[in-house]
């Protein structure tokens, strides 16, 4: 029986320590990627904050987010996330490029007249793809960004599954709020009875919502369930299918 020499064996373990470096590498050129990813996805609602010309804005947005539409379909193929497109990208991507046509189409007084609105088409947009995601997929919002951070396992463990749908609720509730304040808001300005102070308090309220729901779904939320509060209350609201995961999945870290 032959036996590996000792420079085998050097050649082997520089193999697999070259292998192991290669693959940090790419794991970590994929999350430096998907946070690009995710500040361009976001892009659009900061060009409609800071650029004052109506048209370069939404020609802007829609260009962003038309890039943030394909550059994740490119992430999709090359393995960096499971699922393609995204809810967000999809809403991002028809309202900006519905307002995009009728700024070009529209006289400017009539876009001047839609702009004070504009936060109602974007939130709005995500309330209604949202709900017609949920509604007629059974696709909800949290799935996707669930997705990329847990196993096909950990997404079917009743916890998981809990957050999804408590945030996806959220979310939803949440950005049907923000449309409402913008409405109001826009509402009051197209009539002359805003003032600036009272326009600034809006949108603070607006955005505050946005702030807070983000933190919750990606901090505060999760951080609660895993914790021992939260994996009791877990185990006492879905008994049957914990005890069911259990028992699909014995040998995984969350049995028990």
């Amino acid at each position: 029986m032959s036996e590996f020499t000792a420079s085998a064996h050097e050649a082997l373990l520089e193999e697999g320590v070259a292998k192991q470096k290669t693959a940090e590498k790419k794991s970590m050129s994929h999350q430096i990627f998907s946070i690009f990813l995710f500040c361009l996805g976001w892009s659009p609602l900061v060009l409609s904050l800071a650029v004052k010309n109506p048209r370069a804005m939404l020609t802007g947005a829609a260009g962003a987010a038309l890039s943030s539409f394909c550059l994740s379909g490119i992430f999709y193929k090359i393995g960096g996330t499971k699922v393609w497109p995204k809810i967000m990208d999809i809403s991002f991507l028809s309202t900006f490029g519905i307002l995009t046509i009728l700024a070009w189409t529209l006289p400017v007084d009539t876009v001047g007249n839609i702009l004070p609105f504009l936060d109602v088409f974007i939130f709005g947009g995500f309330a209604l793809t949202i709900g017609a995601a949920w509604a007629c997929f059974r696709l909800r919002f949290m799935d996707q960004m669930m997705l990329d951070y847990v196993s096909d396992e950990e997404l079917s463990h009743p916890s998981i599954q809990h957050i999804i749908v408590r945030t996806t609720q959220m979310f939803l509730v949440g950005f049907t709020l923000m449309a409402v304040i913008a409405a109001v808001n826009g509402t009051l300005s197209v009539t002359g009875n805003n003032t600036n102070t009272l326009r600034i308090v809006l949108l603070v309220l607006e955005y505050s919502i946005l702030g807070i729901m983000l933190t919750i779904a990606h901090w505060l939320y999760p951080e609660y369930i895993a914790s021992e509060k939260g994996m009791k209350m877990i185990g006492d609201k879905y008994p049957d299918e914990c005890a069911a995961w259990n028992a699909a999945n014995p040998d995984h870290e969350w049995a028990y």
